[in-house]
């Protein structure tokens, strides 16, 4: 059971905290069912609605630990194999649908992977690559106090740093 101003990450919709829990007015029916009222880090706008008793599309942000790890393990991370270019987009979202950031990563690689091979980006490519840069970096962000636009930057100098140590061990 989650608290109010616990932090969340909702979805592939990146960060959120727990406003409220308990009813929402504006029902018709289920009035009685208890709700979190989450709300966006980044925007005002943005709030959702989650059933208290089904937490499946939210989990809570990985530790700062859990994000030096992922940071590290990027160069290691799989790109996907696409069989079928027309299941491209379900590709992309079966990938996804655990919410984990490391399937956000494995897609988002299969994405600039693609565009660089390609010399240009497709419309669903776009697409996946603006949703799960938001996603991952609004995350990692919060668990590394980096702001989210400097999370780029960030992840290119740590992988770069672990890849020159790296070189530098002998085993």
């Amino acid at each position: 059971m989650l608290s109010r101003g616990d932090a969340v990450v909702y979805k592939c919709r990146g960060l959120y905290t727990v406003e409220d829990i308990g009813t929402l007015d504006f029902l018709s029916q289920n009035r009685d069912k208890q709700y979190y009222t989450l709300q966006s880090v980044e925007n005002a706008g943005d709030k959702a609605y989650i059933p208290a008793d089904d937490e499946t599309n939210i989990r809570k942000p990985v530790s700062k630990k859990e994000a030096m790890d992922l940071i590290g393990r990027i160069p290691q991370i799989e790109t996907l194999q696409i069989k079928n270019e027309k299941l491209r987009e379900q590709e992309y979202k079966e990938c996804i649908s655990d919410y984990c950031p490391e399937n956000w990563l494995r897609v988002l690689k299969t994405t600039y992977k693609r565009t660089k091979s390609r010399g240009s980006i497709t419309s669903v490519d776009r697409k996946y690559q603006t949703l799960l840069e938001h996603a991952l970096y609004s995350e990692l962000s919060f668990a590394l106090g980096v702001q989210a636009v400097q999370m780029p930057q960030f992840i290119e100098a740590h992988i770069h740093d672990a890849e020159n140590d790296k070189e530098g061990m002998i085993y």
